[in-house]
């Protein structure tokens, strides 16, 4: 059989079990200090996944927690993976309370797992996921969308911010 002629399918997850192989191997001041996006490999070793399932998973829509297509990469946020594994998200929270109003390119990218220079092609070809501000000749992107994109919800009021 031709590998075009092959079908893909994706075994179903156990989220519980899932759940309970990766509290005995992260602590909670690990998950704490992740950043508000993964890389998507990174997810896929916290959730027991080989990277051709996660990959799989993200592409056909079936990956467990929400997967944000960035350029060629796929990031996953880590909101919607703490809430999988029942860990608190108040850290990144607090993260985005501290930001300005607008918040830097650089600052963006690291929230997002970016490489700088990854991060400014998308900014100048408009392919980044936020609407990007050009200020003379820095880029700044508005944290509401920011928090919008990651799932954050706002460390004052508790909830996602619409």
């Amino acid at each position: 059989m031709f590998p075009s002629q092959r079908t893909s399918r994706v075994r179903e997850v156990d989220v519980r079990e899932v759940v309970a192989s990766v509290g005995a191997r992260y602590s909670r001041a690990a998950l704490a200090s992740l950043p508000p996006a993964l890389l998507l490999t990174d997810a896929n070793r916290m959730l027991a996944l080989s990277r051709t399932k996660g990959y799989l998973m993200a592409r056909t829509g079936q990956y467990p927690c929400g997967v944000i297509q960035v350029g060629d990469g796929h990031r996953v946020v880590t909101t919607d993976l703490f809430r999988l594994l029942e860990v608190d998200d108040t850290g990144i929270r607090r993260t985005f309370a501290e930001l300005p109003p607008a918040v830097p390119l650089p600052v963006a990218n690291t929230l997002l797992s970016l490489c700088r220079t990854t991060g400014y092609r998308l900014a100048r070809t408009g392919q980044y996921p936020c609407a990007v501000l050009r200020l003379g000749k820095e880029y700044r992107v508005r944290k509401n969308e920011l928090q919008r994109l990651l799932r954050v919800a706002d460390l004052s009021s508790g909830r996602a911010v619409a």
